[in-house]
């Protein structure tokens, strides 16, 4: 019990010691990017190709998210978030789950909001002492009460809206940050997947403030790009296409551009997504192959009940981009250590949260 407890206060004192690491250099514009997790990749969904396993997926999509449960990680998932002290913060994946009875004819009728990721990680900010506000949420995809079912306790309606939202400190000096012009987006570009009851789109959303620094102006985004290579199946990368809208709509600004994203897009290791190296080519800095060039930085993914003893992170996807005269001075990953996990073993996500330490430099 000893060693337990020994090693159990070495981790954490590793993972304070990096948070502290993030303060250091001229810069004092931090900003993270963090994919919430909202407890599905919906792949059992995806993969049903009759109606009775249709229904069966929907049953085990929400299980799975039950077991994840997302108000236990939205407190872990905050106390990163505090640990980083960001001023702004993208964060994808912030899930409305609702569920409700299935009528006697097989309809759905009135659901109830079961889970509401957004409200429960502001509660958790609040509740340890952190004052951040919802600057701008954007909704992605949403599914409408769908009748699904349970083996071991029978059938149900799920509802789901799946959000992004920028999240930004209330308690610091207006010199230090102010922001405006909050403003989103659905992307053209869109993802269809046929499933036996109905095809299924899921668009992808992006997130914009503009905002400035000791005087300095820089418009901040957050985004969640696809995560289906499109490419495999001999169609035009769906992905490469949202980030081509990104780069000409939101990002094309005179002022410099912070873009904090999970990009679904591999940065490392090697190969290469050509996403990713599309926004190299276009001139954007990655933070961290600047600052920790021979780190791999892995950000993504543990398994998807988040349960997983052991981190199975393989590659970085979660990514703080800019554009222009931005000043890089550190950058740290937070929730990749044991330590972060909830009391009954879950990690506070399946992602990594990626916080950087920046300065605006004048032109």
């Amino acid at each position: 019990m000893k060693n337990q407890i020994l090693a159990a206060t070495l981790v954490l004192a590793c993972s304070l010691a990096s948070a502290q690491a993030l303060s250091k250099g001229k810069g004092d514009l931090r900003v993270m990017t963090y994919n919430a997790n909202e407890g599905t990749d919906l792949l059992e969904v995806q993969a049903a190709t009759t109606p009775t396993e249709f229904l069966f997926a929907v049953g085990a999509t929400i299980a799975q998210v039950r077991e994840t449960n997302p108000p236990a990680r939205m407190q872990a998932l905050a106390k990163q978030i505090i640990a980083a002290s960001p001023a702004l913060v993208g964060v994808q994946e912030l899930d409305q789950w609702s569920t409700g009875p299935l009528n006697p004819d097989f309809t759905c009728g009135a659901t109830t909001l079961e889970f509401d990721m957004v409200k429960e990680l502001q509660d958790a900010l609040a509740a340890q002492g952190a004052h951040y506000k919802v600057a701008i949420q954007a909704q992605q995809y949403t599914f409408p009460p769908t009748p699904g079912l349970i083996a071991s306790s029978g059938f149900l309606c799920v509802q789901l809206a799946n959000n992004i939202a920028i999240l930004a400190r209330t308690d610091l000096d207006p010199s230090q940050l102010s922001w405006s012009n909050p403003n989103s987006g659905q992307y053209t570009a869109t993802l269809f997947f046929p499933t036996p009851v109905a095809v299924v789109q899921l668009p992808r959303a992006w997130a914009s403030v503009d905002a400035t620094s000791h005087g300095q102006p820089f418009r901040f985004i957050t985004t969640h790009l696809e995560s289906v290579d499109t490419t495999l199946f001999g169609l035009p990368s769906i992905r490469e296409a949202q980030a081509a809208e990104l780069r000409s709509g939101p990002a094309n600004t005179t002022t410099p551009v912070i873009i904090a994203m999970d990009s679904n897009s591999q940065a490392a290791p090697l190969p290469q997504d050509p996403t990713y190296i599309d926004f190299t080519l276009a001139g954007y800095n990655d933070v961290w192959s600047q600052l920790q060039p021979g780190a791999l930085g892995l950000t993504c993914c543990q398994s998807e009940p988040d349960n997983n003893p052991v981190s199975q992170l393989y590659q970085r996807i979660d990514l703080i981009l800019t554009l222009g005269p931005v000043g890089a001075q550190n950058i740290q990953l937070f929730g990749a250590t044991p330590a972060s996990r909830t009391t009954d073993g879950l990690w506070p996500s399946d992602h990594a949260g990626v916080a950087a330490q920046l300065v605006l430099e004048s032109n």
